[in-house]
């Protein structure tokens, strides 16, 4: 996962060198990627105060998950969407993903299906690879269990199953969901 929101980010720092937009977004990607976090932090963070604010919050959403901070990740991708920042199955998924370490299943559910659904759009369709749309599938059927919505899980098991028979743990749930 690491590294595919790390290209994303590189992605988004070249565009905005190309854009015109000043080095604490190329600064920011770097020490990312370099694990200094205080210092990405604070290049992203400056870029919310200095015009960017969108990809400023997005960095900081990043480096937050990164550190396992998964509130401030997700209050972080927040602030990204609220100030423009691009909808992408990526950010949706992460969002999806932060809500669960947080326990909040219900917005979990929410952000994951909304990635999902950007599926049928032409722009979404390019951007999700396979492994990306297997894994929030998968913590679709998650969410569904963790609220003891077993109709749904199955379901949700079911169409999973036919996509990707192949999966031993998701042909567990199958299992498990039978007894409910």
């Amino acid at each position: 996962m690491k590294k595919r929101w790390i290209i994303i980010l590189a992605a988004v720092a070249a565009a905005g060198v190309i854009g015109g937009c000043s080095n604490p977004q190329k600064s920011g990607v770097s020490a990312l990627e370099k694990g200094d976090y205080e210092e990405a932090l604070a290049d992203f963070e400056e870029m919310t105060q200095s015009g960017d604010a969108a990809e400023g919050y997005r960095g900081l959403g990043m480096t937050y998950y990164e550190m396992e901070d998964y509130e401030n990740a997700l209050e972080s991708f927040r602030q990204a969407a609220e100030n423009g920042a691009k909808q992408t199955i990526q950010m949706y998924n992460l969002m999806g993903i932060c809500a669960m370490q947080t326990e909040d299943y219900k917005s979990a559910l929410d952000y994951i299906q909304s990635g999902l659904a950007l599926m049928s759009t032409s722009d979404g369709a390019d951007k999700a690879d396979e492994d990306l749309v297997q894994e929030m599938k998968y913590n679709e059927i998650i969410c569904y269990e963790k609220q003891a919505d077993w109709e749904n899980a199955k379901e949700k098991v079911t169409e999973y199953l036919e996509a990707y028979p192949d999966d031993e743990t998701v042909q567990k749930e199958a299992e498990f969901l039978e007894t409910r």
